[in-house]
């Protein structure tokens, strides 16, 4: 498909340019001693079309824009059986924080922060309860099409709950 021939080049420069960056965040923490007890995490805010149903952008719920990458690397002695392994796992960004709450050995206040730590699924264990539906969530009041449609920007949004199987978009 012609746009994807178009973007794919360009974004095979950034992932590079990534790599690159990696290597040298690596190379520092290692001659700093600091690789054994820093945890490494890599995401994003949302996914990439790379031309996928004609787009480059973020706007909708497909796939390739709601299925983040996220790259965890828990140093510890526990997480070494599940190293190099893939999940699929309904994770959303705000389990980061109790995630780096917990690896830091603090308690995570739960009733203060929504998402759960991810340290059960890094160390092997499923957890006994896991949350069942992902939410995604998207502000759009910044795009002509807010104005066009004459919509108030804190009416200007549109959600997503995803259960791993079916979709509902709002």
């Amino acid at each position: 498909n012609e746009a994807r021939e178009k973007v794919i080049p360009a974004y095979m420069g950034l992932i590079k340019q990534i790599d690159d960056q990696m290597g040298v965040l690596m190379r520092f923490l290692e001659e700093r001693g600091l690789l054994d007890n820093t945890m490494i995490v890599f995401t994003s805010d949302h996914g990439d079309y790379l031309g996928d149903h004609w787009l480059g952008e973020k706007d909708f719920f497909h796939e390739p824009a709601v299925k983040i990458p996220l790259i965890v690397v828990d140093p510890t002695p526990a997480a070494d059986r599940t190293r190099g392994t893939e999940f699929d796992a309904l994770v959303e960004s705000i389990d980061l924080i109790p995630t780096f709450v917990e690896y830091a050995g603090g308690t995570v206040p739960t009733h203060q922060l929504e998402g759960r730590a991810l340290q059960s699924w890094l160390h092997g264990q499923v957890p006994a309860r896991w949350r069942e539906f992902a939410v995604s969530e998207y502000d759009y009041s910044m795009t002509p099409a807010a104005e066009a449609l004459g919509v108030a920007p804190i009416d200007a949004r549109v959600f997503m709950i995803f259960d791993g199987r079916y979709k509902f978009v709002f």
